[in-house]
């Protein structure tokens, strides 16, 4: 072997004469250096074979650029091609989701984005990839894709734009290769015919309902199909996590995910996503079917024999903001009982102040995060940890998107059991003000929590998703409401220590059903 600006040549051992870009695909090492044997190229720093007639990796991971080569009166001639095969390099990455090689991943997203490939292309396309998977509904991919997006062009202080957005665009694949790895693409049924109109909301929402995922999916193909907008859309889904609070909040959290994502990189990947998504919602577990929620459905049913979600509605409107109003309802919301967190959420809805609500939902979700105590993520004897109590903010984010883009009374549902899945977590409160706002750090830029989130602090994906979700929502959040408490919440749940392997859990948890026959012991129900 040979090597000269870059190409090697090969001279198999029966002969032939090949030639290759001299650095190995995988780091960069020139595989002038190794050995060859037939015409079997192999690099000496991590034992990777190529095939020198084809570039094909035979030991390894991805392929070994190959180039024409010639011999003219002696002299040996290298047409040497540089440019991007796009779909080779697809083909590529696809192998290497599959196989959850994500240094081959990484550098396959370079390739792609320099090859002119949009981000938000690859964003969409690892979401799809998971959504079309997924045994029982699309998954975190899809939320931490989606809030990506506003992170591709925002890089940490001393980091290069390209390398950021390879970081962001892998992290995002990343956690949507280990959420399916080993799986398959689902069997999907074919797209039903759908026309708009009050027929088509119908037939699905009744298929959700009936738990018939498979025509369900069914139906949402057909919308999709059909052309549908995205307010069109947000007009079928919404009302479907509405009805039921479903799977800690995640499906509510998923609708403006999902369609956010198609917003930014375009419809290329809407039938994988939104077939996913409602596939998810009509398998999810619908909590308030729980027994910790039987007080709140009587107390719904009460609330629409009295016409309230329509009174309601009809009275839906902004004025200056009250923050009097607001924090009367985050004190019913956070500290209250039941009861009085209903009641109070009721009577500003039917007075009209959604916006009030909201608001009051969104600083209740981050005062449960600032007073939780830390002590409960450690025990594993607590089933309840920090990611549990952030789902209490990030999805008092999501309903402010849901009832601010849908208009519907259901939409009063949906801010009552918000408020009452918030309040179920009062348990989770440090004891007296041992834990309180005060003890938050202070000062913590958005920028400085994003350069410690993209530091990868967290060893596993789908904790990392829920740093950066956090962190988006409550920079949205302290931006629209003037307001610290959602960064100040963010932070502290960022820079506090939290348990990532659930293993010593698990196994008490073993032990008291196998042992004893008790379910897990759970606070908040």
């Amino acid at each position: 072997m040979k090597a000269r600006q870059g190409v090697l040549v090969v001279h198999s051992t029966d002969g032939r004469l090949f030639a290759m870009e001299n650095a190995c695909p995988h780091q960069g090492y020139p595989l002038s250096q190794g050995t060859v044997a037939g015409c079997i190229v192999t690099c000496p720093w991590h034992n990777f074979k190529f095939d020198a007639q084809t570039g094909a990796c035979v030991m390894g991971e991805e392929a070994a650029r190959t180039h024409e080569v010639r011999v003219v009166d002696g002299i040996v001639e290298v047409r040497r091609d540089l440019s991007i095969d796009a779909a080779a390099v697809w083909a590529s990455l696809t192998e290497g989701m599959r196989r959850v090689q994500m240094s081959r991943v990484a550098r396959d997203v370079c390739r792609l984005l320099a090859a002119g490939v949009p981000a938000t292309e690859l964003l969409a396309w690892g979401a799809a990839w998971d959504a079309d998977r997924c045994e029982y509904g699309l998954g975190h991919a899809t939320a931490l894709a989606s809030d990506l997006v506003g992170w591709l062009d925002r890089p940490p202080a001393g980091v290069s734009l390209e390398e950021h957005r390879v970081q962001v665009v892998t992290e995002a694949l990343d956690l949507a290769a280990r959420s399916v790895v080993g799986l398959v693409p689902r069997a999907r049924p074919e797209p039903a015919r759908v026309e708009d109109g009050a027929a088509a909301l119908n037939g699905l929402r009744e298929r959700v309902e009936a738990e018939d995922a498979v025509g369900a999916e069914a139906w949402v193909r057909g919308m999709v199909l059909a052309g549908w907008s995205r307010s069109q859309l947000e007009v079928a889904l919404y009302p479907l996590v509405a009805d039921h609070f479903l799977d800690f909040g995640h499906e509510l959290i998923y609708v403006g995910k999902a369609l956010d994502l198609l917003d930014a990189a375009g419809p290329k990947q809407a039938d994988s996503l939104l077939g996913g998504l409602v596939f998810g919602i009509t398998n999810g577990t619908r909590e308030d079917l729980l027994p910790t929620w039987r007080a709140f459905r009587a107390r719904w049913v009460a609330f629409v024999a009295e016409d309230g979600p329509a009174r309601a509605f009809a009275a839906r409107s902004e004025g200056v903001r009250d923050l009097d109003a607001e924090a009367v309802l985050v004190r019913e919301i956070g500290e209250g009982t039941a009861a009085a967190c209903f009641g109070a959420v009721a009577a500003a809805l039917t007075s009209g102040r959604w916006d009030t609500v909201v608001n009051a939902l969104v600083l209740a979700g981050a005062e449960r995060i600032l007073r939780f105590d830390l002590h409960h993520d450690a025990d594993p004897t607590v089933e309840e940890g920090w990611l549990d109590v952030t789902h209490r903010f990030t999805s008092a984010n999501a309903a402010r998107q849901a009832v601010g883009r849908w208009a519907h009374p259901d939409g009063a549902r949906l801010l009552l059991s918000v408020a009452h899945f918030v309040n179920l977590a009062r348990p989770l409160d440090g004891p007296g003000d041992a834990v309180s706002a005060g003890s938050a750090p202070e000062g913590a830029s958005f920028a400085e929590l994003q350069a410690w989130v993209l530091e990868d602090h967290t060893a596993r994906a789908i904790f990392f998703a829920h740093d950066v979700k956090t962190l988006v929502a409550a920079e949205a959040e302290s931006r629209r409401l003037d307001d610290p408490a959602p960064m100040q919440a963010a932070a502290r749940f960022l820079k506090n220590p939290l348990s990532e392997r659930p293993i010593r859990r698990f196994a008490h948890q073993a032990v008291r059903l196998v042992r004893d026959g008790k379910p897990p012991h759970g606070l908040t129900g």
